[in-house]
């Protein structure tokens, strides 16, 4: 007879596999990120200030770059951030870190070469979830097995 409380590991067993992959793949996905990436030399081509419908102002950096014997431009600075827009005064402060013709290091990742970045993003929280969710998700898949294979032989 099936003890009733084997159906307990179930949701476990299922809601840690879940969670398991989860962090698996992420994990997986930052490996292999790490793995693209690829410094170029760079050289900004344009810098420039566009006033918007609200009545904000918005910074443009397009910069040039080659790799793998295609030329490329990108407008991406920072790394999974847009450039702060607002007063006249903000944006003309962001800008003042590029100017036209300067030489720069961009960072790009060889499955998007289309897609260089300026600067790199130094969160590690995507670390963190993939280190916390590959555990949880196994220490969760491991307690759901041993309450149902418990509850079905013990």
């Amino acid at each position: 007879m099936v003890d009733p409380l084997a159906l307990v590991g179930i949701p476990f067993l299922l809601v840690g596999g879940a969670v398991l992959q989860y962090g698996a793949r992420l994990s997986i996905g930052l490996y292999r990120r790490s793995r693209e990436a690829r410094e170029v030399d760079a050289e900004i081509v344009e810098t420039r200030i566009d006033e918007r419908e609200d009545g904000d102002f918005e910074p443009t950096v397009r910069f040039r770059y080659d790799f793998d014997g295609e030329t490329y431009e990108s407008t991406f600075v920072t790394e999974g951030q847009d450039p702060p827009a607002g007063s006249r005064d903000v944006v003309e402060s962001y800008l003042s870190n590029y100017s036209e013709g300067d030489r720069v290091r961009a960072t790009l990742l060889t499955s998007m070469a289309d897609q260089a970045v300026l600067e790199r993003s130094t969160a590690t929280w995507p670390y963190v979830v993939a280190v916390v969710s590959t555990l949880l998700g196994g220490v969760f898949t491991i307690l759901g097995a041993g309450i149902l294979v418990g509850g079905l032989f013990g």
